[in-house]
Order: structure tokens, then sequence, then C-alpha cells
């Protein structure tokens, strides 16, 4: 399987979303090779997105947003779980895609014992559902903020030749966001049974 470049991450938030789907996310570890199906994205656009990170201008915390697509933004939730996300579109244009869930299709026990460890989500179901529980089972951490896509040894994407069926929906946990709170850019596989609740 082969690597997108980086002329994939470089288009709209929406479309790098939509086009995720099917590909798989593989994670190099110290222990062996992780890597799931993405079956659940999510793209924020923009600083007139009101649930974007963007939506107050560029900070410190969302600076990797505002470089060219396909380098990684990653950060803290409730002072406990990390977020995925890939930088999409143009170098200025801060555009992003949250990862919320994978289908597992290797290193199972890794993504066990990584569960475990954590001790804060249980090991024996869902394993990869929802971002912060996709952060725990993949071993992500800040040290992956703005790590780069096309060359990075430990985390990268591959073409899987699939073009799944795609539904859309309104994004997850975002009330705060006015009228940008039913835009149907919450994209998943359809009929997939991995995708968050």
């Amino acid at each position: 399987m082969t690597r997108p470049g980086r002329d994939f991450f470089e288009k709209p938030g929406i479309e790098v979303a939509r086009g995720l789907l099917g590909k798989i996310l593989v994670r190099k570890t110290g222990g062996g090779i992780i890597s799931g199906k993405i079956v659940e994205t999510e793209a924020y656009i923009g600083e007139e997105d009101l649930a974007s990170h963007a939506r107050f201008g560029k900070t410190a915390r969302n600076r990797v947003m505002y470089g060219p697509g396909g380098f990684l933004y990653i950060y803290l939730i409730y002072g406990i779980y990390f977020n995925l996300n890939i930088v999409a579109a143009q170098e200025s244009v801060p555009e992003a895609v949250l990862i919320r869930a994978l289908q597992p299709v290797a290193g199972l026990e890794l993504i066990k014992e990584n569960l475990e460890k954590f001790g804060r989500v249980r090991a024996d179901r869902n394993l990869m559902k929802g971002p912060g529980k996709l952060c725990v089972a993949l071993d992500l951490d800040k040290s992956f903020y703005g790590e780069d896509l096309a060359s990075s040894k430990r985390i990268w994407i591959e073409d899987a030749g699939e073009a799944p069926r795609i539904e859309a929906s309104p994004r997850i946990g975002i009330d705060y966001a006015g009228a940008f709170r039913e835009k149907p850019w919450r994209f998943t596989v359809s009929g997939n049974s991995f995708i968050s609740k």
C-alpha cells in the first residue's frame, strides 16, 4: 500500500475528511505495528467555524493548523485524553480533520495492552471508538504534535484502495457552536459497526 502524498492533504478539509475514510492509519511502536481502518472523521473549517480551534485566530496551541496539510494536530481534552487531528488545506488556511474512530486491522494485543495500562477505559470492547480512546489505543501523546505524515517513521496513512459508501451527519459535542452545530461535517463509513456513538 502507498502513502497519500502532500497534495491529498492540501485540499479543503471536508474533502480530506471524506477521502480519509477507508484508508489505514498505521502506528509503529516499540512493541510492533498497530493499524486501523479510518471509519469516522469530522471536518473543522477555518476561523469562521465556531466549533474549530481556529475560531479565535492563531495561537501557540493551534499554530500547526496554519501550516500545510498533512501534519498532525494533537491536543489534550479534559486534562486526560489526547485527540488526533490531521491538518488539511493550504498553508495559512486553518482546517483540520478529527479522527474519531478506527476499525482495528493489526496489533490487537498491543491495543488491549495500551488500554489496560491507561486504566480509564475498557479494553474488552469498542477498542478504538471515540477520539480519546483511539489515542490511548495507539499510544499517542503530545510528542506527535506537528508530526509530518509524509515522512514520519512512527505514524502514517496508507491507501487501501477502498472507496466506501459515506454518510454525513452533524458533528458531536459542539453545542456551543451556534449555526455550525448542525453542519453535516461528520463523516462515517455507512453501516460500519466501529463508529462512535
